[in-house]
């Protein structure tokens, strides 16, 4: 079973459920959450262009699609556009770390149900990285992306905030994550943090998986 798999499945979807994919990208983790049939689910990008692709893919194959349909809505993590105890899970996989943190979990807290879950997924700020970013990198341009994420990620270690970077084309507050300030903002937001695992999608890269509950 590969990771996002374990991911969804430890969500405990349940048929009467209402999920939201919030920065559902390519869709990868709405086609798992389908299978597990809920009530209804909400793909949620910033990209037109990625909604565009999802709803092209669903009405080419009828059999993916939930009993009431996907819904397909273009919004940002930190404005939500859904009133508040919307969603009995929520799946948020590599997008807390290029918006601010804090401000993104207290928003996701917003639309989650009393008892409501969330898997979350981030970058975590470790040593590797910083070699990753210095050998690995092919390009000047992605180099000097990675490198402001490592130094946003050490400013939030060491002051706890992060800094919006106005040079940066797109995701200005790009960061990889300390992990224990994500725990702090976890506690912070009020979120009863259920289960945190350090995965390493590649050799000596880890990334932060967490399943947090709303009480």
């Amino acid at each position: 079973m590969n990771t996002a798999s374990r991911a969804i499945d430890l969500m405990g979807i349940e048929a009467d459920h209402i999920i939201l994919d919030l920065g559902c990208g390519d869709g990868y983790y709405s086609r798992l959450i389908n299978q597990k049939t809920p009530r209804k689910l909400v793909d949620l990008d910033i990209s037109h262009e990625n909604l565009r692709n999802l709803k092209q893919q669903s009405l080419r194959n009828i059999s993916d699609r939930v009993a009431n349909g996907y819904l397909y809505v273009c919004g940002d993590a930190l404005h939500l556009p859904f009133p508040e105890h919307s969603f009995d899970r929520v799946v948020c996989s590599l997008v807390f770390y290029l918006v601010p943190l804090q401000p993104s979990l207290d928003e996701l807290y917003r639309v989650l149900k009393p008892g409501g879950r969330s898997y979350l997924r981030l970058p975590m700020l470790a040593w590797n990285r910083v070699i990753d970013a210095f050998c690995q990198i092919p390009d000047l341009r992605r180099f000097l992306y990675c490198t402001n994420q490592l130094l946003n990620g050490l400013f939030f270690a060491l002051a706890g905030k992060q800094i919006y970077n106005p040079f940066l084309r797109n995701d200005h507050w790009a960061c990889y994550i300390p992990l224990k300030r994500f725990k702090v903002a976890v506690c912070h937001t009020g979120f009863q943090m259920e289960d945190l695992k350090i995965d390493y999608p590649r050799p000596g890269i880890p990334s932060i998986e967490a399943w947090v509950r709303k009480p």
